[in-house]
């Protein structure tokens, strides 16, 4: 856990942001903590990007692709796209920023922010305003392209002003360890204040820090745009690691409600003590539940044909169990990725979900590799997440490991379904997300 001093420094400057939910997986190497397994315990995120993620090394051929396909892949409509004579279009607060000519996400720069030498606080904070015609995010969310060059660990967050500070949004997303180049996401909402006039948006600030004590970094960023969004959020529940409490506990829970879930599978886990059974499978996906894959190893550990075969293997074996919707959607292992990995998802899965502490566009997210999860054992956290989706038309991810048995106790999770229940949100599955008629 990162000393709290550096933390509240981030916060304070920010102002009104709020984190939702820590990471862990339970699954890596058959273990049963809550440790997200990286460097410091309050990060334990991983990044899938999909068809909106750019590698800056040479690991995959296929960014080559995603280079020159960018603009016709991007989603929405461009706020800024960081072309041109940045500094007249954007302002800054802390840190500094400079052009980076060498390595963007599309066109020919980015923006590169750094803190000060020495500075007190180590952040970095542009803003940009919108005068005399504001923007009009009334029926978008905003979408981000960035690349953490150094240190690893790093925290964006987001205001938008609407028209005043006294009633604006506040977005925040985890970076995680491993991940080594471009990668786009939604700028989901984490905290509201005062009542924001979202037609009315009169600027948006943008914030990065690391959450370490490390004094020193730089971060890039690209391409904010503004994406559709749906009229009415949405809610999703997932279990990691097939554990058998998703069956004798979640199941009949959320089956009360008539809500369907899905279950990330790791297949050699089945079957075995304290996990699910063929049959139970089965007769979750015939409730209209999906059975996601997953895997018991730390992706960014292997090397890139080995990864490709881990994440093969578990799309085959979903097929061949009759799971074929299910096998559409991959959970990433403890939520550590790295470019490869991400490429390989977009590559052999239509989504994939990890840890990010925040909600996404509930329509279509700007990057289907790359949706972010919240940690259900959080009950405040998740309640707050539902709270901030419904009112923002966002979709939040829920997700758990252990219900009992020595891990989240039955009567939270309950405390968190019993509040998605009074909320006018939508309860889906992945499959339902990508199937519907907006995808």
């Amino acid at each position: 856990m990162q000393p709290p001093s550096t933390r509240r420094k981030f916060i304070a400057t920010l102002g009104a942001a709020g984190t939702m939910s820590l990471a862990g997986c339970s699954s890596i190497m058959g273990g049963d903590s809550s440790s997200p397994g990286t460097s410091t315990a309050t990060n334990g995120t991983g990044t899938s990007a999909g068809s909106q993620t750019k590698s800056s090394g040479t690991e995959n051929n296929k960014n080559t692709d995603k280079k020159s396909n960018e603009d016709k892949k991007a989603p929405g409509t461009s706020v800024d796209d960081f072309e041109g004579d940045v500094g007249s279009r954007w302002g800054i607060s802390f840190g500094r920023f400079k052009v980076a000519k060498q390595d963007s996400f599309q066109g020919k720069q980015s923006l590169a922010l750094e803190p000060k030498k020495n500075a007190k606080q180590p952040v970095a904070k542009i803003f940009k305003s919108f005068y005399p015609k504001a923007l009009d995010l009334s029926k978008h969310d905003l979408s981000l392209a960035v690349k953490v060059n150094k240190p690893k660990d790093i925290k964006i967050s987001a205001e938008v002003i609407a028209p005043a500070k006294s009633s604006m949004l506040t977005a925040t997303r985890y970076i995680p360890l491993e991940l080594d180049g471009w990668v786009r996401f939604d700028l989901g909402y984490t905290g509201v204040k005062g009542q924001p006039a979202m037609d009315s948006v009169s600027q948006v600030n943008i914030q990065i820090g690391p959450l370490t004590d490390q004094n020193d970094f730089q971060v890039l960023i690209d391409d904010l745009r503004k994406i559709p969004k749906p009229k009415k959020g949405k809610v999703m529940f997932q279990f990691d690691d097939a554990h058998i409490s998703a069956y004798n506990k979640a199941y009949p829970i959320l089956k009360e409600n008539g809500w369907p879930g899905a279950v990330g599978i790791i297949p050699d886990a089945i079957n075995s003590e304290d996990r699910m059974t063929d049959q139970m499978m089965k007769e979750m996906g015939k409730a209209s539940w999906d059975m996601m894959g997953h895997a018991g190893q730390l992706l960014p550990n292997l090397k890139e044909q080995e990864q490709r075969r881990v994440l093969q293997n578990v799309k085959r074996y979903l097929d061949v169990k009759g799971f074929k919707k299910g096998a559409r959607h991959f959970v990433a292992p403890n939520s550590r990725v790295n470019s490869t990995t991400l490429s390989l998802i977009d590559e052999l899965y239509e989504t994939g979900y990890l840890f990010g502490a925040c909600p996404n566009n509930a329509q279509h997210p700007s990057n289907p590799s790359f949706i972010s999860r919240v940690q259900g054992p959080s009950v405040r956290g998740a309640r707050r997440a539902v709270d901030v989706a419904e009112k923002t038309n966002q979709l939040v991810v829920i997700s758990y490991h252990i219900i009992g048995d020595g891990g989240t106790p039955e009567k939270q999770f309950k405390e968190v379904v019993d509040h998605v229940k009074k909320k006018d949100v939508d309860v889906i599955t992945p499959s339902q997300l990508i199937d519907s008629k907006n995808w």
